[in-house]
């Protein structure tokens, strides 16, 4: 008597791009969580779910790897060659203004796109809010002296209002303190992508199912900009973490877990 054939999996990637600064060391208890849902939850049938962080040129496992020119389009070349077939890209700050670029030119492997605490504009402008120039400059002159220093400040700007900042800092320190120091010419030539980068126009040709997700206590990405972003790109989902600032997925790995399985999933089974 034969019997058949069990039916083949489907691997979905979730595909992980960090921010500035940091490398793929940060998510490490985001992933712990999604792990831990993928053995207590029933996922979709047939489906299996792998992850891989991927480290910006000049940070990390790449801290050495510098392109030329050191651009928006550069970097979102350099992700985009690891980017496997069915594939969820998940941006967080300017990881997602890379994974915006990819999704606005309609990356192949590409089947939905997950930002976090990100923007297609960074700086802000006229109307637009977002963070003020001499904040940038700041940073920028501040990177030049002591760019160990300016990454710290940094860190706790990120955390800002939030209750358990401080051992919020100490446990993402010890995360990306465990790879490379990123190359100080990259965090410079990220802080020129950040003041000068603007998607605002383009955003509305992503076509992949679009989740962004925000912290309504982020004074990088502000509260303010949230409404003009979703004009700019209706079809896209957004959500709003009440108590956290620019990194949600650090606040409450669990429940940000989740809501990130909560919108494959469902894209999954409407797909």
């Amino acid at each position: 008597m034969s019997t058949a054939a069990p039916a083949k999996s489907t691997v979905i990637t979730l595909v992980f791009i960090h921010g500035w600064g940091m490398n793929s060391g940060v998510f490490s208890q985001l992933i712990e969580a999604l792990r831990t849902l993928d053995e207590e939850s029933e996922s979709v049938s047939h489906v299996v779910f792998d992850y891989l962080c991927l480290d910006l040129p000049g940070h990390g496992a790449q801290h050495d790897i510098i392109p030329s020119p050191y651009e928006l389009s550069t970097l979102a070349d350099s992700v985009g060659s690891q980017i496997p077939e069915n594939s969820v890209l998940i941006g967080w700050s300017l990881g997602g203004l890379v994974a915006q670029y990819l999704a606005m030119n309609q990356h192949p492997n590409m089947l939905a796109l997950i930002t976090i605490a990100s923007t297609p504009k960074f700086q802000m402008a006229d109307a637009w809010p977002g963070i003020k120039p001499e904040v940038l400059s700041m940073f920028t002159e501040q990177l030049s002296l002591n760019h160990h220093k300016t990454l710290s400040r940094f860190l706790a700007i990120q955390m800002m209002g939030v209750e358990n900042a401080k051992a919020l800092i100490k446990q993402i320190s010890a995360s990306i303190d465990a790879l490379p120091t990123p190359h100080p010419s990259a965090l410079a030539a990220g802080l020129e992508i950040l003041q000068h980068a603007d998607l605002r126009q383009d955003i509305g040709r992503i076509v992949v199912p679009t989740l962004r997700l925000y912290g309504r206590l982020d004074s990088l990405v502000p509260h303010s900009a949230i409404n003009q972003i979703q004009h700019l790109q209706p079809n896209s989902q957004t959500l709003i973490f009440k108590h956290a600032s620019h990194a949600p997925f650090l606040t409450d790995a669990k429940v940000f877990a989740e809501h990130l399985r909560g919108f494959i999933s469902a894209m999954l089974l409407h797909s």
